[in-house]
């Protein structure tokens, strides 16, 4: 367990510090208007009908693992398979799909991850210019919470449907959310204790469901009123 944490502690500290300095130079720039016209134009190509389309477009980009929808949000983009792993140098905090250099990024999860996982991790920035995960801090909101939970994850595996259930700021690392870097479960009570740390630590939540056996999708940024500080919209699997 000691391991586990310090692992997650220094992993936590080099992503933090890559997602900052990438985010020196896009504050609305002429940086920021090309990421948000590349968006807007040509990742949408790739988007309407996945499911028919995904394994063609996996062979021209083969990091695609899928297509991300948060319904109500600006969040529509395809997500990468990263070229590296727990070294704090992932290539998609700056390049996008296409693997053209780009400080805006793209969705990503780690190298070592698979979609069969218990817990899913996909990374984005906090972009000042409302790209990539800006738009997460909208699930603090109490009344968008309630009626924008619907996640939609188009996958190589298939379409997935996830319910978000609670979201969080806190610092890297920290005891209140201990399960940053997880990928499964090693018991039950393992589980209940994710879920009580994710109820005890949500801005606003679904009433705390605590049943167990279920696969969780982190959606995961920085957040600015720490440090080192993280904000995770977290999401249960219901299809």
């Amino acid at each position: 367990m000691l391991n586990i944490k310090l692992l997650a502690a220094v992993e936590g500290l080099l992503f933090g510090v890559s997602m900052f300095f990438f985010m020196l130079d896009r504050n609305g720039g002429p940086e920021g208007l090309r990421s948000r016209q590349l968006y807007q134009k040509e990742a949408r190509l790739y988007h309407g009908s996945q499911s028919e389309q995904i394994a063609d477009i996996h062979e021209e980009y083969p990091d695609l693992i899928g297509y991300l929808t948060v319904d109500g949000t600006a969040i529509d983009y395809p997500v990468m398979r990263d070229r590296t792993d727990s070294d704090g140098s992932y290539f998609y905090l700056s390049h996008n799909f296409m693997g053209q250099t780009d400080l805006a990024g793209c969705p990503f999860i780690r190298q070592s991850a698979s979609l069969d996982n218990d817990i899913l991790e996909v990374f984005a920035h906090n972009n000042s210019n409302g790209t990539m995960f800006a738009d997460l801090v909208r699930f603090e909101d109490e009344d968008f919470f309630n009626e924008h939970g619907l996640i939609t994850f188009d996958t190589v595996q298939g379409l997935r449907t996830y319910e978000v259930i609670a979201v969080i700021d806190v610092e890297v690392p920290s005891d209140e959310f201990t399960f940053f870097g997880w990928s499964n479960f090693d018991s039950e009570s393992r589980e209940e204790e994710f879920l009580s740390q994710i109820y005890a630590a949500s801005c606003v939540d679904d009433g705390g469901d605590l049943t167990t056996g279920r696969q969780y999708l982190l959606l995961v940024t920085c957040e600015y009123s720490h440090v080192n500080g993280r904000r995770a919209v977290i999401a249960v699997r219901k299809s």
